[in-house]
Formats: structure tokens, C-alpha cells, sequence
């Protein structure tokens, strides 16, 4: 009986210890505005509450963000592909997809496949088209550039003979754009997960266990009717 009583003593005490270290904010970037960001803000503002811990945004650069969140001066990444914890290895992946969305070749061609084009623009900050391209081993010559925009004019001003964009990022332009040989193909099917800093690591089992529970009582369901993901 003593043994047991001191067991049940021990393990109360490591959840309350554990409970003790959890941080009291969690600092991320503000990412870009988009019904996927604002699906994912609103999940993870939640996720973080039921913990209780506070969420904070805070402006700063999308494109130096992984950068800042290896090197701990942010707390993670909100959403990422999970490629990046490749080259970031200071991040830790909580393996639960928050969403997915399509990676696409955005040409003028009607017939070109992404081994044919010679010039591609990306956009900046964005790992999964760079990762593409060398997982299929692309020879194109690649333009980064800071914005979907940006993007789609250099292929309407064919600069370049094509895009690869993220289908959320290009959705909002389609209604502006009228050429009759426009095409767009799918290439990918690509999640995107939320990442923490190796510090707050003790956060992976928690974070993942409140989506799990958010799953179950259909939250996530409903917030990505809200935002229509």
C-alpha cells in the first residue's frame, strides 16, 4: 500500500513540475493574411489557452521567420511544411496536420510539364516549392520573388515561363487574370503542421493531445467550415 500511495505521490508530483515549466507566452510571427492563417491563429490561440498559456503575434519579417525560430528568438512557426525541420533543426514538428493545400504549376502553356520549363519564380519564404524542385531535380532557373503577385506578372509578362504557387495563394487572382491558354496543374498534396522550439519540446505531447481532443469534439471541423479550408 505504501509503495503505491508513494508512486501515485511521485507521479503528481512530475505532472505538477512538468505543469510548473510550461512557458506563460508563446511568440510567433504574424503570417500573411489568408483564411488558412486566420484558421490556424484561431485553432492554435485556443490549443494554447486550454493549456494557459498566451498567444502573441508579432510583426515580423515571413521570410526570416524560420531563421529566428531556429535560433529561438521566436517560440516556433504557426504552420510550416514538414520539410523545413531539415534544414531547421532546432524546431520540433507536433505530428498532427493542420491542413492541407495543393502545390501548383501555374503556366501560359497549355501543354508544359515542370520538366520542360525552363524559368520558374517561387515565392520567398515559402520552402515546399524549393523543396519540390530539388526532390524532382529541376534544372530551371528559379526567381524568388515576395509575393503571389509578383509571382503571376512575371508570368503574364513572360519573364518567366512559369510559377509554382500555393493554391490558396493564387485563388484570390484567378477572377483577374483572362488567358485562354492558362494553365494550371496540381503537382503536390502537401500538410502543413505546427512547429515549437527544442526548448519548449515538453509542449509536443500536449499540443498534439489538445488537437486530438479539439478533433474529437468536431472544433477543427467547424473552424474550417468557418474559414472554408
Amino acid at each position: 500500500m505504501k509503495t503505491v500511495l508513494l508512486c501515485l505521490l511521485m507521479i503528481i508530483s512530475t505532472v505538477a513540475h512538468a505543469a510548473n515549466e510550461l512557458p506563460k507566452v508563446m511568440r510567433f510571427n504574424k503570417p500573411p493574411q489568408a483564411p488558412q492563417a486566420l484558421y490556424v491563429i484561431e485553432l492554435m490561440e485556443m490549443v494554447y489557452q486550454s493549456l494557459g498559456i498566451e498567444l502573441r503575434l508579432e510583426e515580423f519579417n515571413h521570410k526570416g521567420s524560420l531563421i529566428a525560430a531556429n535560433a529561438g528568438n521566436l517560440d516556433g512557426q504557426l504552420a510550416r511544411v514538414a520539410s523545413v525541420e531539415n534544414e531547421y533543426p532546432n524546431l520540433r514538428r507536433i505530428d498532427y496536420p493542420l491542413f492541407q493545400f495543393n502545390l501548383q504549376l501555374f503556366t501560359l502553356c497549355a501543354h508544359c510539364e515542370l520538366n520542360e520549363i525552363k524559368s520558374l519564380t517561387v515565392r520567398s519564404g515559402y520552402p515546399v516549392a524549393t523543396t519540390y524542385l530539388a526532390e524532382h531535380h529541376t534544372t530551371a532557373y528559379v526567381i524568388g520573388v515576395k509575393s503571389a503577385v509578383a509571382q503571376l506578372n512575371l508570368v503574364m509578362q513572360k519573364q518567366v515561363e512559369g510559377a509554382l504557387i500555393l493554391d490558396f495563394h493564387l485563388k484570390p487572382h484567378l477572377k483577374n487574370i483572362n488567358e485562354e491558354t492558362l494553365q494550371i496543374k496540381n503537382l503536390a498534396v502537401v500538410e502543413s503542421f505546427h512547429f515549437v522550439h527544442k526548448r519548449n519540446e515538453q509542449l509536443v505531447p500536449l499540443i498534439k493531445a489538445k488537437l486530438e481532443e479539439f478533433e474529437r469534439q468536431g472544433i477543427i471541423k467547424m473552424l474550417k467550415a468557418k474559414y472554408q479550408i
